[in-house]
């Protein structure tokens, strides 16, 4: 008993001040939009021991190794990676989008003098081995490779037990992450959920007018700004010129904290499907204070219903910018994938966003078909930190003649462009359904129609021969 009440006295003595002096402090600075610039350093200082870890690495293994570790290599051996994917390439298309086989006999000509052998299947069979062997969906749904350990042992590379010093090294970062950073984290959480709710509520209550937006966007942008204290974001905003006060903002999507870092600079209405739980807090609140747009499951089927409620939102010119992930679901940091036309069928000026995490910090992507939200923000409340770039991108308007596809397509290469990542054509959704049916009829049907063709050939052939 005597061991419980010593705990309990360093405990009141020792510990909780330093926390009470914390939050208080985050409180006064968020609510003045202040930062004294701990994080920064805080970043700056993990940069340092993550150089002089892997300085030990390389001395350990030597860096040959340790670039076929991290899939990274340099000089000559990059030289010949490059020769050995340049022949892989003569195999295995990865230059170019194969939707289906390409036969010198898929023309009318060729048909009528081709008859049917086992050997045309063979093209198909090629088709779809190159699909999974050059699979550029499925690897966008996974962690994204380091090119150095960062002392996590959830990432690809695991060297705690290696070297003495690395295990210090990873057995001190552990005690600060989960014994001080994260307690710490989860208080502020708790504490700028309520005060969000509060809030928003007060806001809410607040009959329309000029003076009621104002606050609303003062009141928004210190909350987030409050909550990102709960992961330690560190965020980088560019060219803020182009900084969305109305229309519609779009930007590539890793992860639901993409709301949270937009949000920390500027005030924006959203739109998504309507959720419970967790985010359902959050989007109640939200909902309070201004004119947010949720779909219930079966109704963000409807995309005319959709359409309609955003083209209402955009056309009031008292409303706030409303943030759209045309995505539809989280990708891994590393690329762009199909936007969905919906958005940008609606009209008005379009405000592009590309948003890039370094992943040395935390993996921020997002798997929900892996991930429950409440253990993937447990795993960033456990990393090192959040820390991430924006970057503010030229309005854009559509184009004459330019087709809501066509449309899509140039402002997710203008963020993919800017942001480093790859642009590619796939529908993100595919991670969780399998192709349309009607994609399978459709080469069914070909298939179908060059048999047909060769078997009337055939009997076209042995008519004459009788």
């Amino acid at each position: 008993m005597a061991v419980v009440d010593a705990l309990a006295t360093v405990a009141l003595t020792v510990v909780i001040p330093p926390f009470l002096i914390v939050l208080v402090t985050v409180l006064v600075l968020a609510s003045l939009g202040k930062s004294l610039g701990l994080r920064q350093k805080y970043v700056q200082f993990l940069l340092k021991v993550f150089e002089d870890g892997n300085r030990i690495l390389v001395k350990k293994f030597g860096r040959q190794r340790l670039s076929k570790n991290y899939g990274k290599a340099s000089g000559d051996e990059q030289e010949e990676e490059e020769e050995e994917d340049q022949v892989s390439r003569e195999v295995i298309c990865r230059d170019k989008l194969v939707l289906r086989p390409t036969l010198d006999k898929d023309n009318n000509e060729g048909l009528d003098t081709h008859e049917f052998e086992l050997g045309d299947c063979l093209d198909y069979i090629r088709t779809g081995m190159e699909a999974i062997v050059d699979d550029e969906v499925t690897k966008r749904f996974s962690a994204e490779e380091l090119t150095s350990w960062n002392f996590l042992t959830r990432t690809n590379c695991q060297y705690e037990f290696i070297s003495v010093r690395l295990t210090i090294f990873w057995v001190v970062g552990f005690i600060l992450r989960y014994f001080l950073l994260l307690p710490l984290r989860i208080i502020i959480l708790l504490i700028g959920m309520v005060v969000m709710v509060v809030c928003t509520y007060i806001v809410g209550c607040l009959p329309e007018s000029k003076m009621k937006h104002r606050l609303n966007s003062s009141v928004s942008v210190f909350c987030f700004d409050f909550l990102s204290g709960a992961l330690s974001l560190v965020c980088t905003y560019h060219n803020q010129e182009n900084v969305p006060r109305r229309g519609i903002c779009v930007a590539n999507h890793t992860t639901p904290i993409d709301v949270l870092v937009l949000a920390c600079d500027n005030t924006y209405d959203m739109v998504g499907q309507r959720h419970g739980g967790f985010l359902g807090i959050f989007q109640r609140a939200l909902s309070r204070a201004s004119a947010h747009i949720w779909f219930e499951r079966s109704e963000s089927k409807d995309r005319f219903a959709v359409a309609r409620r955003l083209r209402e939102h955009v056309e009031d010119p008292e409303k706030l910018p409303i943030l759209i992930f045309p995505e539809g679901t989280c990708i891994n940091n590393t690329s762009v994938m199909q936007f969905k036309k919906g958005t940008f069928e609606v009209g008005g000026i379009i405000y592009p966003v590309a948003i890039k995490y370094d992943p040395r910090f935390g993996d921020a992507f997002w798997n929900s078909s892996k991930e429950s939200m409440l253990s993937y923000i447990y795993m960033m409340m456990t990393s090192w930190a959040i820390v991430c770039d924006v970057w503010y991108l030229p309005p854009m308007t559509r184009r004459e003649g330019e087709s809501s596809i066509d449309f899509a397509n140039r402002v997710k290469a203008e963020i993919a462009r800017q942001g480093g990542l790859v642009d590619l054509v796939w529908d993100g959704g595919l991670k969780r359904s399998a192709p349309k049916i009607e994609w399978k009829q459709q080469y069914q049907q070909e298939f179908s129609r060059r048999l047909k063709v060769q078997n009337v050939n055939a009997e076209k052939k042995e008519e004459k021969i009788e």
